[in-house]
């Protein structure tokens, strides 16, 4: 049996000014030009590898060695059928529904993609929510009594549309016709996320791609727009508070620094998988060229068309700015605010459960933001450390 016959060929969508093609094996994917492209179509032909070899140095009439031609399959082909521990894009990830009980959901909601559907519902939307803030006074002014119940409701909510989210995603993949997977939960630097497996979506176009990706907003705009004209009815004080919870869920998750669905609608947009290696490739590229170092391999930067290629270079110097903005003073900061500020919230607190009064809802959201936020930077900085600790004392 040929087992390179297991690896399919999918064009891949891209902006390189060469043609990209994605190879697929046993849920695993990989980029790959159309040499390594030519070379594998042969090992698909012939029933050997000795004779496809062979044959493709006929073809390539001796440029090449078997030794070279063997290097090229160990080295592109060979490692889709080596069975290794999946990158994770999370610190920490945990399965809550398969794909198979997504199924039942994403085949029911697929009809949603309709094009001219889908930019009517986000046009009223958006229409909506602008309306929303200019008519809005005191947006963040919160009157209403707190209770449990209420605190109850809002994370119930949340998880709701966090959920409706994802399945989004994987419904607009059923549109298109490609499978999705699991639906999980996940640790991303020092945010706690839901993810749904969309690894298939690079068999579609760019185009497809950026739809798949803005489809949980969609289906999070289904929530919005049901909230912002119960608002307009009723001016509910909660109401209010839960429709600016979600415009702040929708800058974070259409923020293209981290890689949540902005991140992959910028890299679909520029036309470039793999966008943040992309973007530190490119540092090391003019690195090497100002310290005169050998330089081993061309940066994607310089292989893919004039108009993406600025837009590479400017994400790549916006995003690289952004990352050592939030990691070399928004977190040091936040360590700085919490020694000084959070003791004395911590005491205001106790002040109000002391005298059996309930404590204003501002401080216990504070409160709860701040543990929330230290906790989760503890768990990615020991995430971070734990694997150089072992390494050096492996030594």
């Amino acid at each position: 049996m040929n087992i390179y016959g297991d690896i399919l060929i999918h064009p891949l969508s891209s902006s390189t000014q060469e043609k990209r093609y994605l190879l697929s094996c046993n849920g695993k994917y990989y980029e790959a030009n159309y040499s390594i492209v030519e070379l594998l179509h042969f090992l698909q032909e012939y029933s050997t590898k000795e004779e496809a070899i062979t044959a493709y140095m006929c073809h390539k009439q001796g440029r090449y060695k078997i030794e070279q031609v063997q290097l090229i399959i160990d080295r592109f082909i060979a490692p889709l059928f080596m069975v290794k521990e999946r990158k994770h894009t999370f610190f920490y990830e945990k399965e809550l529904f398969s794909s198979t009980a997504i199924d039942k959901f994403s085949n029911q909601f697929c009809f949603m993609f309709s094009k001219t559907y889908m930019l009517v519902v986000l046009f009223i939307a958006v229409l909506l929510d602008i309306y929303f803030f200019l008519i809005s006074d005191n947006l963040l002014m919160f009157n209403n009594k707190v209770d449990i119940y209420m605190v109850i409701g809002l994370i119930v909510f949340m998880l709701a549309s966090s959920f409706f989210h994802e399945l989004g995603h994987a419904s607009a993949c059923k549109y298109y016709g490609i499978k999705h997977g699991a639906i999980g939960f996940g640790l991303y630097l020092n945010f706690p996320v839901l993810y749904t497996d969309v690894t298939e979506v690079w068999r579609l176009s760019r185009a497809k791609r950026c739809v798949v990706n803005i489809a949980g907003v969609y289906f999070q705009s289904y929530w919005l727009i049901i909230l912002l004209v119960a608002f307009e009815l009723t001016g509910n004080d909660t109401l209010r508070y839960i429709i600016l919870i979600m415009n702040l869920g929708f800058l974070m998750t259409l923020n293209p620094f981290f890689k949540f669905d902005g991140y992959w609608i910028a890299s679909d947009i520029l036309g470039v998988p793999n966008l943040r290696a992309r973007s530190l490739e490119l540092l090391s590229y003019w690195y090497k060229r100002i310290c005169k170092y050998p330089i081993e391999k061309k940066p994607y930067l310089l292989q893919i068309r004039s108009l993406e290629k600025y837009g590479l270079l400017l994400y790549s110097i916006v995003v690289n700015l952004f990352m050592g903005f939030y990691f070399f003073y928004i977190i040091p900061r936040f360590f700085y605010r919490f020694v000084h500020t959070f003791p004395d919230k911590a005491n205001e607190l106790i002040l109000y459960l002391s005298n059996n009064m309930t404590p204003p809802f501002a401080l216990l959201r504070n409160i709860g933001s701040q543990l929330l936020f230290l906790m989760l930077i503890g768990y990615f900085l020991y995430r971070l450390v734990t694997p150089l600790v072992k390494r050096y004392v492996g030594r």
